[in-house]
């Protein structure tokens, strides 16, 4: 009777040390399956990565009239700068424009000069300039129009520019800076407070 309870004894040891091998490998195969999803995601946004590259994002450049309907209905998100080669505000807006289509791969970024594409112009209602439109999927959602948005001012950080594109949708923020969770500092005091969401 002694050994039938020693052996009833390990029986049950046994039993609690495969029990526990069991949640091991339902640990380790959720683990691997969550590894699993996590490689897809990332094979994922580096296969978008390269085709947007493919495309032309990450870069500022020009296009034609001809170029538009191609360039805003090709990819998702599209911003477009109306510019005037004279105007010194258009200037100050394709440099910040350079700085964030560097940064920002996932958004197409361009500009269109607004004396060679009348038809556009008066499609879209242009009537100052700079403006710059932001496209999904060939749709204009949002426009900026001149620098009142920005504080009004020809001097403002490009972070500025870069919260109000995430605010509207057409980038993603990298950072919390870019969301506007962190103020600009900007000539001894914050411009930024209302943009903490």
């Amino acid at each position: 009777m002694a050994n039938e309870y020693i052996e009833q004894g390990h029986q049950e040891e046994y039993k609690d040390e495969h029990d526990s091998d069991s949640d091991f490998d339902d640990d380790d195969a959720s683990l691997r399956n969550i590894r699993d999803q996590r490689i897809a995601e990332m094979k994922r946004a580096h296969q978008q990565h390269q085709e947007n590259m493919m495309a032309g994002h990450g870069q500022y450049q020009e296009i034609t009239e001809e170029q538009f309907l191609p360039t805003a209905t090709k990819t998702k998100f599209v911003v477009v700068h109306f510019f005037h080669k004279d105007f010194e505000r258009c200037k100050i807006m394709d440099h910040h424009l350079l700085q964030i289509a560097r940064g920002h791969v996932e958004t197409k970024f361009c500009k269109i000069d607004a004396e060679k594409c009348p038809f556009f112009v008066a499609k879209l209602q242009i009537q100052m300039l700079p403006t710059v439109i932001c496209f999904m999927d060939g749709v204009a959602f949002d426009r900026i129009v001149g620098f009142e948005e920005l504080g009004g001012q020809d001097e403002f950080p490009t972070l500025l520019l870069t919260r109000r594109f995430v605010k509207s949708g057409c980038i993603k923020a990298l950072h919390k800076s870019e969301h506007g969770k962190m103020k600009i500092k900007r000539r001894g005091h914050d411009s930024g407070s209302e943009d903490d969401d």
